[in-house]
């Protein structure tokens, strides 16, 4: 999506009138957002070591858990994972994805049911290529434990996501469901 049809979505009576500015100033303020937030990635990083993963992915999941209390409930990870598209909107773009000789985007292994997430247009993504940082860092894991918190709290289960690959157009994500952790 193009800078001017992503400017044709935003409405201006949507933006206050106290906090003053204009739709340019908004771009530049998340300009410096992403290289602020780029820049605290890779200082927690440093002092954090491989731990940074696992503390921002927490927080990523305690978000999702609170995000999605406003989601309606199902048992369908399909429906789920539409309606959160829809809450997440094109900042995280995602499909569900599937190799062609796979009839169904779920498989289901025993009590587990395994879905492949491709992001495209994420603004994780865009942030770690502004600020040249690698992916699969802590602002990755931040997305990642926003999509599993949200699952579980629409879904009432418990869920994990890994990676089996990411670039720099899409990244390819797995996620697992499992119904015994009700």
């Amino acid at each position: 999506m193009e800078i001017e049809e992503i400017r044709g979505t935003f409405k201006p009576e949507l933006i206050p009138k106290e906090t003053g500015g204009d739709l340019d100033d908004y771009e530049d303020a998340l300009h410096v957002l992403m290289k602020f937030m780029g820049s605290m990635s890779s200082a927690l990083e440093q002092v954090s070591g491989r731990g940074a993963n696992a503390i921002v992915y927490q927080a990523g999941k305690r978000m999702g858990h609170e995000s999605a209390k406003m989601m309606e409930k199902t048992e369908n990870l399909e429906k789920a994972l539409d309606e959160m598209g829809d809450v997440l909107g094109h900042e995280f773009y995602f499909e569900k994805w599937k190799p062609s000789g796979q009839s169904s985007y779920t498989t289901q292994e025993g009590d587990q049911v395994v879905i492949k997430l491709l992001f495209m247009d994420c603004v994780v993504r865009q942030t770690l290529r502004r600020t040249g940082l690698p992916q699969k860092g802590p602002l990755c894991y931040l997305l990642y434990g926003y999509m599993v918190g949200a699952v579980e709290e629409v879904m009432d289960i418990k869920g994990k996501i890994d990676i089996d690959h990411v670039g720099p157009n899409a990244c390819l994500k797995t996620l697992t469901i499992t119904w015994s952790g009700k």
